[in-house]
């Protein structure tokens, strides 16, 4: 591969989770930033609002993506960090989510020739947009618009 990008190749990010990975677009993703325990979560929060944690002036749902699956989020290392990504509508009262990591993201360059589809017949969360192998890594895809939506009604 040439060290220069390609107009089919995207900057992405390898966002690690206790079991697995998101894979979002760098531009989605704002900062990174290490993990502080987030305030109480608003009344009538789905279990996998962790809280709401406070970044530049903003206040924003702190989510585990494991949770969310049904899964558990695990004990909270030394290492974890939290993606401040961007919602993708524009949002006045949720410009932003916080998304809990177990580790430091990874860059990655994303192309049609490093991306294929998971093939397997398990059905996908609601909130996941696809299951894809990107450079020998294998990733799930957040549909963002989805986890905007629901999370529209939590008072922050």
């Amino acid at each position: 591969m040439s060290s220069k990008q390609t107009s089919t190749e995207v900057r992405g990010v390898l966002l690690p989770m206790r079991e697995g990975r998101l894979l979002l677009p760098n531009a989605a993703v704002c900062e990174v930033v290490s993990f502080r325990t987030p305030d109480k979560a608003p009344e009538g929060a789905p279990s996998w609002v962790l809280g709401t944690f406070r970044w530049r002036n903003h206040v924003l749902p702190l989510i585990s993506f494991e949770q969310l699956q049904g899964g558990i989020s695990g004990e909270i290392g030394n290492r974890a960090r939290v993606a401040i990504c961007n919602t993708l509508n524009g949002s006045e009262q949720l410009p932003y989510i916080g998304i809990l990591l177990h580790a430091a993201p990874h860059l990655t360059l994303v192309s049609q020739e490093s991306l294929t589809p998971f093939l397997d017949d398990e059905p996908l969360h609601e909130m996941v947009a696809s299951r894809v192998i990107v450079n020998g890594v294998d990733a799930l895809i957040p549909d963002l618009d989805a986890l905007e939506s629901a999370l529209s009604g939590v008072p922050l």
